[in-house]
């Protein structure tokens, strides 16, 4: 996969640079005038993760839905939603289909992955209303500019780390969580929680992508690359900020207050039962099925609360996660104009509001949050608001299109040494990072 990337960024070089500070072409364009004066018909090609499911839970099933209702808006438009697998799947495709010539009008990609994908990508600040574009939540937006003003990426199913607390075992260790705002606060009440109660105070879990890693490092002050992507800056140069957040999960599990999970076969699904089942008492999780936690909690007889993710030495800083929506570059106009129209059409209020309703996704617009469904959302489930109250702290990921390599290989790293904290040297970890992350730099320099 890395050659095959090297190889798209090569041949989509000049499309980059001709994509650079374009002028808005959808505003005041009238669609179905357009669709009019078409001499044949087109059809808007859709790639996704999401597969088209039965179940209103389904994404898929409702932005296939929604392509559906727009298609039907038109004569000579049509909307074709297509699955292609997980996001690793769909992002291969997506590849060779760049270099092959032959990309989708519209692909979903991972907000980790966006910016590898930025030399085929059209600028939605010109193919999309500015009404539209404006509306999103500029928290949102943070991984999706590239080169400072090109909007690469459209917030989809995005999602956020929240700290998420059993109230009853910290009650009864004098806690609760509007008191935990700083780090050093969530490690003293995980140590409280166990002297009390004997039970873990917090449940080491980096998910997927080390985005919770990924945060810490920026909450006390650090980057994962310096500011131009050319090396790394977490190790010995840079006061191994890298090491601060580790060496205190390390601390934890060797003293007990903190559990790990990853000699269970399912690590995430063992986290949440320990949670929900009062076995442990704090974690950081994606706001992602939140509403399920709290019902699996209520029949154990507890309760669950969320919280922003606490402070480090340098404030708080959060990365976000999930799915954006992209638009090809290299398609004619008249295609990028209606490509940008679903991606309008996705972000009306309501259409907002009934992925969120369904799918328990984020709201992704002010629109939608401010409206009257989006407030009621929040009166009926107060655990959503911590998503939301994040939004100011999300820090943008690192500044290259290898992230995802990067962390594919600091991911088992960190859960080995989360699995053998007694066997692991975190100074020693932090350099073994640096030293294969600024290969995988190297090997793709120009």
């Amino acid at each position: 996969m890395k050659k095959l990337m090297v190889l798209l960024l090569a041949v989509m070089l000049l499309v980059t640079a001709a994509a650079v500070f374009a002028e808005n072409k959808a505003d005041g364009v009238d669609l179905k005038a357009l669709d009019a004066s078409l001499d044949k018909d087109i059809t808007i090609l859709i790639w996704s993760k999401d597969s088209v499911g039965e179940k209103d839970t389904s994404r898929g099933k409702w932005y296939k839905q929604m392509a559906d209702d727009l298609s039907a808006q038109f004569e000579h438009v049509n909307y074709e939603y297509v699955h292609q697998g997980g996001y690793s799947e769909t992002n291969a495709k997506v590849m060779a289909a760049a270099v092959a010539g032959e990309l989708p009008h519209i692909w979903l990609t991972e907000e980790s992955t966006v910016k590898g994908f930025a030399a085929i990508a059209a600028d939605l600040n010109e193919w999309m209303p500015s009404a539209a574009v404006d509306d999103y939540m500029d928290g949102l937006l943070s991984d999706s500019l590239y080169d400072g003003d090109r909007l690469i990426g459209a917030p989809a199913a995005r999602s956020l780390p929240v700290l998420v607390v059993n109230n009853e075992l910290l009650a009864a260790a004098g806690w609760s969580g509007d008191m935990i705002k700083t780090n050093d606060d969530m490690f003293q009440c995980a140590k409280d929680v166990y002297e009390k109660t004997g039970k873990p105070g917090f449940g080491a879990f980096w998910d997927t992508d080390l985005w919770h890693w990924e945060s810490a490092v920026y909450a006390d002050g650090g980057q994962i690359l310096t500011d131009d992507g050319s090396a790394p800056a977490f190790g010995k140069d840079y006061d191994y900020v890298g090491a601060k957040f580790l060496l205190r999960v390390q601390e934890g599990l060797l003293a007990g207050y903190i559990d790990q999970y990853y000699d269970e076969a399912d690590p995430e699904d063992a986290v949440t039962l320990a949670l929900v089942q009062g076995d442990v008492a704090m974690e950081l999780r994606s706001c992602n099925s939140m509403p399920k936690r709290f019902e699996a909690a209520a029949e154990n007889g507890y309760t669950l609360s969320t919280w922003v993710q606490p402070a480090g030495e340098g404030g708080i800083h959060v990365t976000g996660g999930g799915s954006n929506w992209m638009i090809a570059e290299d398609k004619p106009d008249t295609e990028k104009l209606f490509a940008g129209a679903y991606l309008a059409y996705l972000a009306q209020p309501e259409n907002v509001m009934t992925i969120t309703s369904k799918t328990g996704s984020m709201m992704i617009t002010e629109s939608a949050y401010n409206s009257e469904a989006g407030k009621q959302l929040i009166a009926d489930f107060p655990g959503f608001q911590a998503t939301y109250d994040t939004i100011p702290y999300l820090h943008a990921r690192p500044n290259t299109p290898y992230w995802a390599e990067m962390y594919t290989y600091g991911i088992d790293k960190v859960e080995q040494f989360t699995l053998q904290p007694d066997k692991t040297d975190v100074y020693a970890m932090i350099d073994d990072l640096e030293t294969k992350f600024q290969q995988i730099i190297d090997d793709n320099a120009w």
